[in-house]
């Protein structure tokens, strides 16, 4: 039962916002066209594991580490030229393996919280074979995944529910320049996590991105491209409330960096891959590390 209750103080960082940053054609301030439909499929896997308190390792004699997975279903509709609307349903799995106390895995699966963004491109400006496009971005998390399951007879800590069980909104803006063969994307994104009805609260959450592309091959429209794209990323999150009062054992920042493969054989399918690592973290407390994050996304456009 200690080591079960001790799994409230693991809380780590990147929840929707980090969801949403793998999600085709969100945090870009480029729209689809009127009427334009855009669905895509994709599966994120984080890797969690070692105890860090501050910016140093400590031992952990119980050697947990943490799995979350997400697959999540996108669509996404030009409702005008320059407004763009997108729902993101996940399925979610979340597993915490410990050995030496208590049960050695702990794990809740099922349907995540649903996103519904709202993206306006205020402005556009184009020149020869250049262009840029910037774009506001409002967003509410829908509380339709579970926040009170059970695993070996006791309640799951909030971190490993598939759901938040509150209603969370964001507000964001997206730049994006594209000269000839290049893409540079700029993004941030602020999250107002609220308080649910066991009466816990995540902390708000901000997550800035800065990315710059290629498209190496480039064959003329409407043939294939392939491009690649490397991407840094900051995520800042405050702690955690429970019945008002702050749980000391939350919050803290990271920087990341990694790397996406694109490649669109069609104007109507792309194909995107990629891996994003740690360099720099820091915890408030006592928590679990990230190790790694890698996603795969498919998406049909007609």
């Amino acid at each position: 039962m200690r080591s079960v209750s001790g799994l409230i103080t693991l809380l780590m960082l990147g929840g929707a916002a980090a969801a949403q940053a793998n999600t085709i054609d969100v945090l870009d301030g480029e729209t689809l066209f009127k009427g334009g439909w855009l669905f895509s499929l994709e599966y994120d896997i984080t890797r969690k594991s070692g105890l860090q308190n501050g910016s140093r390792h400590v031992s952990d004699p119980l050697r947990r580490s943490e799995v979350h997975q997400e697959a999540a279903l996108s669509g996404h509709y030009g409702l005008r030229q320059d407004l763009q609307l997108t729902a993101i349903v996940p399925w979610v799995r979340r597993e915490l393996r410990q050995s030496g106390a208590g049960p050695e895995r702990l794990n809740a699966s099922g349907l995540g919280d649903t996103s519904l963004i709202a993206k306006w491109r205020f402005y556009r400006w184009d020149a020869d074979k250049q262009t840029i496009n910037v774009a506001l971005l409002a967003g509410l998390a829908v509380p339709t995944g579970a926040y009170r399951e059970k695993d070996h007879g006791v309640r799951l800590p909030p971190e490993l529910q598939p759901g938040s069980g509150s209603w969370d909104p964001s507000v964001g803006v997206a730049a994006t320049y594209e000269p000839g063969r290049w893409r540079f994307n700029a993004a941030a994104s602020y999250t107002d996590n609220r308080q649910n009805r066991s009466d816990y609260r995540f902390g708000d959450e901000v997550l800035i991105e800065l990315e710059a592309g290629n498209r190496f091959w480039l064959e003329p429209y409407p043939g294939p491209f392939m491009r690649f794209d490397l991407t840094t990323r900051y995520y800042w999150q405050a702690r955690g409330r429970q019945d008002g009062h702050i749980d000391h054992m939350t919050g803290g920042e990271r920087i990341t960096v990694g790397g996406t493969l694109a490649f669109r054989p069609r104007p109507s399918l792309d194909f995107q891959v990629g891996i994003e690592l740690p360099v720099y973290q820091v915890t408030k407390s006592t928590q679990l590390a990230l190790d790694y994050s890698a996603f795969f996304a498919v998406g049909f456009r007609f």
